[in-house]
């Protein structure tokens, strides 16, 4: 018989996963919620948020990714998504950069098994 993980928003920390010097003081750039990982539930879920003009070099990962965009927007290449949108980007697709925009923006991250990451160069 199956099991049902569970997590409550509410218990889940934010993780400050990059940062910037501004002024005195250091920033997040990106945080990210864990809701679930790969080797608990053999995918990973997380929120993700960057902040305002945020941007991630082109890169791939090594697992399939789905992206739905909860609020802000962020373009992808050439290409602007907002709220309600969704990408699912197959295995070692190089894309980006990623830049988000001057709202920020959050949105649901799910891995198909364990993303690892790869520079584009």
């Amino acid at each position: 018989m199956g099991a049902i993980h569970t997590r409550r928003g509410e218990a889940i920390a934010w993780e400050e996963n990059r940062t910037t010097e501004a002024g005195d003081s250091a920033r997040w750039g990106v945080r990210t919620k864990p809701y679930f990982e790969p080797a608990e539930v053999g995918m990973m879920l997380r929120v993700v948020e960057y902040a305002p003009h945020w941007v991630v070099e082109a890169h791939s990962h090594a697992a399939g990714e789905i992206v739905y965009i909860l609020d802000g927007e962020v373009s992808v290449g050439q290409e602007r998504f907002g709220p309600g949108d969704a990408l699912h980007i197959e295995p070692n697709t190089v894309y980006g950069p990623l830049k988000a925009g001057p709202q920020g923006v959050r949105f649901v991250l799910m891995f198909t098994g364990t993303p690892g990451m790869t520079s584009a160069s």
